[in-house]
């Protein structure tokens, strides 16, 4: 029996289910009505497919609060990092036409960029280390806005200054918006198109995306949502450049279609880009010898999250978020289920909420695990809780040609003391005149191998903005006596604006 008439089966069988979820979607659509008469978020679109049908669709809320012009299930939105699952089918379609190797050494690939390399060895980092963030590449990202002056990194520059090797490959999966703008740039340079125009006529048009594309579009039929911030102020053009991290529009529909691709169904028009065997190593590739230190039992395979069990059911996800935008597409692969769910704001909370909420709607049985910032960090604990760490560790800093010396104690009260040289702006460039930096880490917590923990502080980098105050960012790999990895510099402002990498190397002494 096909699986749409065994669907159309179940529901003439079982009237009440069915309409409890229509009662169910109306809940989920109140919900949603009310934050935005509250003016919590401007609009948002949400689609469900089951067995390659799409059961639901709806779209709520202004894609212009200001002209008043509603959203549809065809205006286009940007997804932030949900379009690296897109990204990543791209790639495997390359893959897949055997025009490159996803176990073949990047290198061979990126020319004339290369990796500048602290741990491990440029040639060990393979396309597929790139695909589930395990090749070495630090957290970053670098985005600018078009009511701003000012010069901004292209791609090849950012990768030039941070294209750098933390760890040696497949150490840590270590998410890297870096690695995916390596991805899309590898796709221009091996497909003799543009990653835009490979992705038009590679991903979306096969899949019947019609109101999808990267960047920029000069169609005037497509809508394209306004971007908000959280007090639903309108923000100009937010642009990073990492485009295969985060830089995709898509609509509601186009995203659940590019879910159900996900899901193997036979959906009318379109193409098999990919085979059921490359989808599935997508979904469930692993690396047993790497540390997937996030979001508890989580692992990220080629492009996606996935979790074996989250309360019964394996689950395959990825989210994005960034300022304007918020986005998830969540599979159910047993159930052959897919959900999708869009924000013109960065709401990641009420963005995961209603995804749960739908997944509960369409699978009674099932109760979704929150992804949150808490769950994120779910099998973190104090660093106390390894004396292994107490104690002096020195090293330093290398931050552009400076190394900076460096040190860290770790008390068994749980206050950790990091002491460097820091350096103003005035003293960096003019008189060059170090200045004694103490703080204390107020967060500091460990996974195994992975500590984590920040601070307010600064470093003598020329890109770091002086006009801002900075969120450091510890992000270090324990192996014996050494600590080494990441300090990552945030600006601490209403707009996000980078993050970027530099390394660390600390030993116990």
């Amino acid at each position: 029996m096909k699986k749409s008439i065994l669907l159309l089966t179940l529901l003439s069988l079982s009237p009440t289910v069915f309409s409890q979820s229509k009662n169910a979607f109306q809940e989920i659509e109140q919900k949603i009505q009310s934050e935005i008469d509250k003016g919590t978020i401007p609009s948002i679109t949400i689609a469900v497919a089951k067995d390659g049908k799409v059961i639901y669709e709806k779209a709520f809320g202004w894609a212009d609060v200001e002209a008043k012009i509603k959203s549809t299930i065809n205006t286009s939105y940007q997804l932030a990092s949900a379009s690296k699952p897109m990204t990543a089918t791209g790639l495997m379609v390359l893959n897949h036409k055997k025009i490159i190797d996803i176990d073949s050494s990047a290198i061979s690939y990126m020319k004339p960029l290369s990796f500048k390399v602290y741990e491990g060895k440029a040639s060990d980092i393979k396309l597929r280390n790139l695909l589930n963030h395990t090749s070495g590449l630090g957290t970053y990202f670098d985005i600018s806005y078009a009511d701003e002056n000012g010069k901004k990194d292209n791609f090849e520059a950012g990768f030039n200054k941070y294209g750098n090797l933390f760890h040696p490959a497949g150490l840590i999966s270590e998410y890297s918006n870096l690695g995916y703008g390596l991805i899309d740039y590898i796709i221009t340079k091996q497909s003799g198109k543009t990653y835009a125009q490979f992705m038009e006529q590679e991903v979306f048009n096969p899949l019947g995306m019609k109101n999808s594309f990267v960047q920029n579009t000069k169609r005037s039929d497509i809508q394209i949502a306004k971007k908000y911030d959280s007090d639903l102020k309108v923000l100009p053009d937010v642009l990073n450049n990492t485009y295969g991290a985060g830089n995709i529009y898509s609509s509601i529909h186009d995203l659940i279609l590019f879910g159900m691709f996900h899901l193997k169904n036979d959906v009318k028009n379109q193409k098999q880009i990919l085979n059921n065997a490359e989808i599935d190593l997508m979904h469930y590739y692993k690396d047993n010898n790497t540390l997937y230190h996030y979001y508890d039992s989580t692992i990220y395979g080629l492009g996606w999250y996935y979790k074996p069990n989250d309360n019964g059911y394996k689950i395959v996800w990825h989210e994005g978020g960034m300022m304007g935008a918020s986005s998830m597409i969540k599979l159910i692969p047993e159930k052959n289920i897919a959900i999708a769910v869009i924000i013109n704001t960065s709401n990641r909370q009420f963005c995961n909420d209603i995804t749960n909420e739908l997944s509960k709607v369409v699978l009674p049985e099932y109760q979704p695990t929150p992804i949150n910032e808490e769950t994120e960090i779910a099998n973190y604990k104090s660093y106390t809780a390894d004396s292994t760490y107490f104690g002096n560790w020195t090293g330093t800093i290398k931050v552009e040609n400076l190394d900076i010396p460096c040190s860290m104690k770790f008390q068994p009260d749980g206050n950790i003391i990091i002491t460097y040289l820091d350096f103003t702006y005035k003293s960096y460039f003019t008189q060059n005149n170090p200045i004694p930096h103490k703080t204390i880490l107020l967060a500091g917590i460990i996974n195994k191998e992975s500590f984590i923990g920040m601070y307010p502080g600064t470093l003598p980098s020329k890109d770091i903005k002086k006009e801002f105050s900075q969120i450091m960012s510890l992000k270090l790999h324990k192996t014996n006596k050494t600590l080494s990895g990441t300090i990552v510099a945030l600006a601490a402002s209403n707009r996000e604006y980078y993050a970027y990498p530099f390394y660390i190397k600390l030993e116990k002494k």
